[in-house]
């Protein structure tokens, strides 16, 4: 790993720079890694250029993208991506949280951990991408928003001048007093919603493991739910985002050490090299039992939550909890 500690911006962008005529391929997230910075850090060194840092006013933003149609919306962490395509229709602060419905879109925004934002122009070999890119205090990426063919372009650029920050310096300062948040993604409040705080439960100390299966039963439960088209909810997040798909899924594709669910309007990659199994969980929240699968890592992190559909008033689906059972008896060896 080559470190940069004190390295000027432009020192940066020549390493950078340098990295990618040797890698043209590589993403941003490994060449931080690779150079020692965050991938915030990174970003900021085009500031001026293809990169415009925003100001901090995130739900008016949010809000905002609500005026863009149809976006691609990205959580992620360290072994998980999530891509969900659809609307930021409805934009509602509840406590802490902002959290964001419409087609094919559900987020639960953590906003107090994010510490940066930009819009970013990417050139690939498409043409030029263009997206919204929200950091934390660490400069870890907690959640992106990427326009497609069917978004307003012109909005778009009406809402970089309106959010543009005022510093487009290419040094960006994180805070030095080791205030980053925890490890983990975020925790069921009181504040949210039934629905959230059903999903956020079951990775918590009232949830009780009943089972646990290896990757290769996890591999095979997914195809079974692939060829029935079962609705299910797969839920990955990070301590600033937690962004959920809720339906069946259907193309399913191994790519390298990545596990992918191709659809449509839903993209899962899932890197099986970093999971060591998963957990059978079950909890009761109000009146209704709920079983749930949490994907671990090898230090015991989830790193994405499958359920299966949930009816406000008959409760989860049946067949998916005779499923999970059924595994948790077999210990899905």
């Amino acid at each position: 790993m080559i470190k940069h500690p004190e390295s000027s911006a432009d020192t940066l962008k020549q390493a950078w720079q340098d990295l990618r005529a040797d890698h043209p391929h590589m993403r941003i997230r490994d060449a931080a890694a690779t150079l020692g910075v965050s991938e915030a850090e990174l970003l900021a060194t085009d500031c001026g250029n293809r990169v415009t840092r925003l100001r901090e006013h995130w739900p008016a933003l949010l809000s905002a993208v609500g005026t863009l149609g149809p976006v691609m919306a990205l959580t992620r962490n360290a072994f998980a991506v999530h891509e969900k395509t659809g609307l930021y229709e409805d934009i509602c602060p509840c406590g802490d949280f902002i959290l964001i419905t419409g087609h094919h879109i559900e987020l639960c925004l953590s906003t107090g951990v994010w510490h940066s934002g930009f819009a970013v122009m990417e050139e690939t070999h498409l043409g030029p991408r263009h997206s919204l890119q929200f950091f934390d205090s660490g400069g870890e990426a907690v959640h992106k928003i990427y326009l497609t063919e069917h978004s307003d372009a012109g909005l778009y650029r009406r809402l970089i001048d309106i959010f543009r920050a005022d510093d487009q310096s290419p040094n960006l300062a994180l805070p030095t007093d080791g205030a980053k948040p925890a490890l983990g993604a975020i925790a069921p409040s009181k504040d949210l919603p039934e629905h959230w705080r059903r999903l956020l439960l079951a990775d918590t100390t009232e949830a009780v493991v009943t089972g646990r299966i290896a990757v290769p039963a996890l591999r095979e439960l997914m195809l079974q739910l692939a060829e029935l088209l079962l609705p299910i909810q797969v839920l990955v997040g990070n301590p600033g985002a937690m962004q959920l798909h809720d339906g069946p899924i259907q193309n399913l594709k191994i790519t390298g050490p990545w596990f992918n669910v191709l659809d449509r309007d839903f993209n899962l990659h899932l890197n099986e090299m970093a999971v060591a199994g998963a957990d059978i969980v079950q909890l009761t929240c109000g009146q209704q039992a709920l079983t749930g699968l949490l994907i671990r890592g090898q230090n015991q992190q989830t790193i994405a939550s499958v359920f299966g559909g949930y009816d406000e008033t008959d409760g989860e689906s049946v067949f998916w909890r005779d499923l999970l059972l059924a595994l948790a008896v077999t210990g899905g060896s």
